[in-house]
């Protein structure tokens, strides 16, 4: 694990807020040189803890707004391949995220689809084909919020 100081906390607080702050507002903030700033960026990116920067593009906008959490359980002879699952459905366009899960289900994939034509058409033709899947169950999101700002979970990992 690495060991982060108060200035690391904030400049990563910073960029979870705004991932496009440039390197002098970054500096401006903390109260240190851009240099300073630029080689603390450069280390927690090359330690791993810092890991890209995103666009948070909104499907919605370009017709893509209807949001599915798709439950998967997997065929009992086929738990020990979940991960090579996992690595298929992210290739299906429509896939979002997926995740491996302890419980009832194996696995829970977020896809994104256009209606729910769209999102049978995706669930019957992608999911509910594989024989590795034994049950599958849908559940449409009609809400949801995230939380950017990593103030407060950075100081949990004291």
């Amino acid at each position: 694990m690495t060991a982060l100081d108060r200035t690391d906390r904030r400049i990563l607080a910073l960029l979870s807020k705004n991932a496009r702050m440039s390197n002098k507002e970054l500096a401006h903030a903390v109260e240190l040189s851009p240099s300073s700033v630029h080689e603390r960026t450069r280390r927690l990116f090359e330690s791993g803890l810092l890991a890209g920067a995103h666009a948070d593009v909104r499907l919605d906008r370009l017709g893509l707004s209807l949001r599915a959490l798709l439950f998967v359980q997997m065929s009992e002879h086929e738990k020990t391949n979940l991960d090579r699952f996992i690595e298929d459905i992210l290739r299906i366009p429509e896939t979002r995220a997926a995740w491996m899960i302890s419980g009832r289900f194996d696995a829970i994939v977020e896809i994104v689809t256009r209606d729910t034509t769209h999102l049978h058409r995706i669930v019957v033709e992608k999911f509910s084909s594989r024989e590795e899947i034994h049950r599958i169950e849908t559940s449409i999101i009609f809400e949801g919020a995230r939380q950017h700002d990593l103030s407060d979970a950075l100081e949990l990992a004291r």
